[in-house]
């Protein structure tokens, strides 16, 4: 009998799983403003977490550090990732992971994926502000590396003059300028007294809402995800130039990671800062940056 209960309960979870494709994929064709992605990966991940008996979601930890309120606003506007092809990091907790082997996870575009190749999970931290009547809640990725590969410069770098001068110029040092250890990025949410939400994401030393230049430094509506670019993972709100949602599984083919399987993890709690320090000079981490005390500050 113990054989049949389990049988039966791989195939039931085996059939729920596929009613959540099934009704993800309903969700998408149901019109503009619906979102099949990250509605079918809240299910999968509910499903897998309710037969594991529970996922380390963070979510115990957050209600302790900010109180139940707060920790379901930090859960409810937790942002859905997706990921440009050819980038292969997952955000990660940086006490587990600094070395990219341990942060790669698939190049699959049609892959929602929380765990990298070594089992890490895809972690983001967590910060709540208030100024005023506003409410800002900060959201914060640790990247072990940044490489920046915008029109192939990295291809072209390598065996380049300009790397042989580099080398020449300082000994054992020709390293293309567009890499270095240690990336932090960002994206934020701001809620006003009457409940409106604004959004931006990390690029750059600066923020933007969209990826076009009318939207640097500016706040934006949200359309519950942000996207990251491929080896600098600078981020944006997926918009076309139209300002209109383009959304993974409607708009937009590329891998993912969706909000209801990330692992929060508070900054305000001091074990989630002790011990850092930066792999490379200059680098600061998100409670040395202006935007950490100051929330609209445009420094990232």
């Amino acid at each position: 009998m113990r054989c049949e209960r389990g049988q039966a309960t791989v195939e039931w979870v085996g059939l729920v799983l596929v009613a959540a494709l099934i009704l993800g994929g309903a969700a998408a064709l149901a019109g503009p403003d619906v979102d099949g992605r990250s509605f079918g990966g809240f299910l999968a991940h509910r499903i897998v977490c309710a037969t594991r008996g529970g996922c380390d979601d963070g979510d115990t930890v957050l209600a302790k550090a900010y109180g139940p309120r707060d920790a379901d606003l930090l859960r409810r506007h937790a942002p859905n990732v997706v990921y440009e092809p050819g980038e292969r990091q997952l955000p990660v907790d940086w006490k587990e992971c600094r070395q990219r082997s341990c942060a790669d996870a698939p190049d699959d575009r049609d892959l929602d994926s929380h765990r990298t190749n070594a089992g890490r999970r895809a972690t983001v931290y967590t910060r709540v502000v208030r100024r005023g009547r506003r409410t800002y809640l900060q959201y914060w990725f640790y990247y072990p590396d940044s490489n920046s590969t915008f029109a192939g410069s990295d291809k072209l770098w390598k065996g380049s003059v300009l790397a042989q001068l580099a080398g020449r110029a300082v000994r054992g040092s020709s390293r293309y300028p567009g890499f270095h250890r240690d990336d932090w990025e960002g994206y934020h949410v701001r809620i006003d007294r009457r409940g409106r939400v604004a959004v931006r994401s990390t690029s750059h030393g600066h923020y933007q809402w969209c990826k076009h230049k009318r939207c640097r430094n500016r706040w934006g509506p949200p359309t519950g995800w942000t996207r990251v670019s491929s080896g600098s993972h600078a981020g944006h709100i997926p918009l076309d130039r139209r300002s209109r949602p383009r959304l993974p599984g409607r708009d937009l083919r590329e891998r993912t990671s969706t909000s209801d399987g990330l692992r929060l993890r508070p900054l305000e709690s001091a074990g989630n800062r002790r011990g850092y320090r930066p792999l490379e000079k200059g680098i600061k981490p998100p409670w040395r940056k202006g935007a950490y005390r100051h929330p609209e500050d445009d420094e990232s």
